[in-house]
């Protein structure tokens, strides 16, 4: 690309200045005028000129964007950093923000809502530089305040308070310098607002599982991806972003390096930033057999798009269409917790633990990143070792083998794949356009 100035400022002591501007030529061959004017701080910046004008209207909107300058700094003005002392709170949060969407932080869109929602309401400080211990404090209360009505839930004030301490750390001694507008940490000693009771574990038994797989009233593509999920104790989107290159069914192992991200569908790394191999359950091998030999080995293992904002919801209408209505695994309540899809994964490692399998292998397979949570699964364990919980890892249901069993209302069909049809089939008993799933029913 070449350039020629076509102008330059000259002017005698005394007279405004008017910019300088000059020609250039964009790859695809148009020319175009960019201009130049001095910044109230004494800094030269590029200014944009629009398409369209001719030199002498390209000279006259640069000396006017000067004039402008020179009155009122007002560029100056919006590139020079925010001033430490007066900028507030919600302007400095903005700031952190961007900067944790910058390092590609997973949970910044979540933070951002979290920062709005339950955290600047309370905090009164006209600047962040001013904020005290007692203005601290104020969100604390205002969060207590929230968890005791029941408006808000404990585990997600403590989450919102994480981020409190994280902004007031990186407000002292962030590496982005320009984030730094304190020297000390008002937030340093405070404590955190009141805590509840953890809710119940959540799993199937190796008999509700069995009754799953093998209802044919659950189409067979959410069967295969529930037993995928529960005998890979994988996370859901780590699931759907298994390949076949990932599957290596000769040596009876699965790399599990990635995952979707639930919001865009993007592929991401796994929750945790590292990857694990795990070894194939024998009883899922077969089950991966017949899959590779229908998908020809290519793709992914669940290539059908699942999104997870839905696969909760469908897991409990697939277990009451399988009978499986243990009343814990719906209830909702300050100890208890609904089954969601992510407890399938949970079902898979607390039967490694039943099991009897070497911690650390558990913590492995299940890519925890402290051991601490491997052993809340270790110590449900032990409430079950007594009880008749059932053959962890049970052989999977025959049907689950079969390509060409489908599951309908009617019972089991067969189909050709160039005469599919579908069609929509709700669960007896149930309101009209209430907890319907999605089958696939042969024309012939």
């Amino acid at each position: 690309m070449t350039s020629v100035r076509i102008a330059v400022e000259v002017r005698h002591q005394g007279e405004p200045r008017r910019g300088t501007i000059e020609r250039r030529r964009r790859a695809d061959g148009t020319l175009y005028y960019l201009g130049r004017i001095a910044l109230a701080t004494g800094k030269r910046h590029y200014l944009a000129v629009p398409d369209g004008l001719t030199e002498s209207a390209a000279r006259d909107y640069v000396a006017d964007a000067q004039r402008k300058e020179d009155e009122r700094g007002g560029i100056a003005a919006a590139l020079a950093p925010p001033s430490p002392v007066t900028e507030s709170p919600s302007a400095w949060f903005k700031r952190w923000i961007a900067e944790r969407r910058m390092l590609g932080l997973r949970s910044v869109d979540t933070d951002e809502a979290r920062i709005r929602d339950y955290v600047l309401p309370f905090l009164k400080s006209p600047s962040m530089a001013s904020v005290t211990r007692d203005h601290v404090e104020d969100v604390r209360d205002g969060l207590d305040v929230k968890i005791r009505s029941g408006a808000l839930s404990w585990k997600t004030a403590a989450n919102a308070w994480g981020l409190i301490t994280k902004a007031f750390s990186d407000a002292v001694s962030s590496k982005n310098r320009a984030l730094r507008c304190r020297a000390d940490n008002p937030a340093m000693g405070v404590q955190a607002p009141e805590r509840g009771a953890r809710k119940a574990k959540v799993y199937l038994f190796p008999s509700e599982v069995t009754a799953l797989l093998s209802c044919k009233r659950v189409p067979l593509r959410w069967r295969r991806f529930f037993a995928l999920t529960v005998y890979t104790y994988a996370r859901p989107g780590e699931v759907r972003a298994l390949d076949w290159d990932s599957v290596d069914l000769d040596r009876g192992i699965i790399h599990i390096h990635k995952s979707i991200d639930r919001n865009t569908g993007e592929l991401k790394s796994t929750k945790t930033e590292t990857s694990r191999r795990i070894a194939i359950e024998p009883e899922l091998a077969p089950l991966l057999h017949v899959m590779r030999k229908e998908q020809g080995g290519k793709g992914r293992l669940v290539p059908w798009g699942a999104t997870d904002r839905k696969l909760s919801r469908t897991l409990q209408q697939c277990l009451r269409l399988a009978g499986v209505k243990r009343p814990e695994l719906f209830a909702s309540d300050a100890a208890r917790k609904p089954m969601t899809f992510y407890d399938l994964r949970a079902t898979g490692i607390t039967w490694m633990a039943v099991r009897g399998d070497d911690p650390l292998r558990i913590k492995q397979r299940a890519g925890h990143s402290t051991f601490s949570t491997t052993e809340g699964y270790i110590r449900e364990a032990e409430n079950l070792t007594e009880t008749a919980f059932g053959q962890p890892f049970p052989r999977l249901p025959e049907g689950l083998l079969m390509s060409t069993e489908m599951s309908t209302d009617l019972g089991t069909v067969t189909y050709d794949a160039e005469t599919v049809s579908e069609t929509w089939v709700g669960e007896p008993g149930l309101e009209p356009g209430a907890n319907r799933l999605r089958v696939y029913c042969s024309t012939n």
